[in-house]
């Protein structure tokens, strides 16, 4: 069968993932879907022989688009399988965490649920900052791409799945806005502390 990968991804990336599955498989197809709206026209007919392979992008993709596809759909999560759900580094951040990382998996339609294919992790300083954090998760994640990538570039069968199972509760976008906002009677500390962990998104 014919087969192609779209990228669910963001504008700045996007040439680059591009770039990098066609220098594995120059003869490949790839297509870019920067919203909900392109990535249902991307898949729409074509369903059967699109691979999914989602980096960086904040669209959540909807069962009924799923159910279209043939080859498995991944994602690549910007945390580590303990930080599942929305802003990983932040909770991280919170937790003081010593490890930090990037997780691919198969994309299902509850969010951060399906079987993880790949993780690259790292030791990490319990004190390390939101941007020192930020620009290490991404690196961690065009690793993980890369691996995920190399596989589909040529091949239309699934990754094998690892026996590591997604742990931690799962954040939200609520519940990171609760988060990074101020209480009242906070010490300057405690607001200290929030703004290590939320930066800019710090809401009094």
């Amino acid at each position: 069968m014919a087969y192609r990968i779209v990228l669910l991804t963001k504008q700045v990336e996007a040439p680059f993932l591009r770039q990098f599955l066609h220098g594995q498989n120059p003869d490949l197809e790839v297509d870019i879907a920067l919203s909900h709206a392109e990535l249902r026209q991307a898949v729409a007919g074509r369903g059967a022989d699109t691979r999914l392979i989602c980096f960086n992008s904040q669209v959540i993709v909807p069962g009924d688009i799923l159910q279209q596809l043939g080859p498995v759909p991944y994602n690549i999560h910007p945390g580590p399988p303990q930080f599942p759900g929305s802003y990983p580094i932040a909770y991280a951040l919170k937790d003081r965490a010593t490890i930090y990382g990037a997780t691919a998996h198969e994309m299902v339609e509850k969010v951060d649920a399906g079987p993880i294919v790949h993780v690259e992790q790292i030791a990490i300083e319990p004190d390390i900052s939101l941007d020192e954090l930020t620009e290490l998760a991404f690196t961690l994640g065009t690793r993980v791409f890369s691996f995920v990538a190399i596989h589909c570039a040529h091949n239309v069968d699934a990754l094998p799945r690892l026996d590591i199972s997604w742990s931690g509760e799962k954040s939200t976008k609520k519940s990171y806005r609760e988060l990074c906002k101020v209480s009242s009677g906070a010490s300057e500390d405690e607001i200290a502390n929030l703004r290590r962990i939320c930066g800019d998104d710090l809401r009094f």
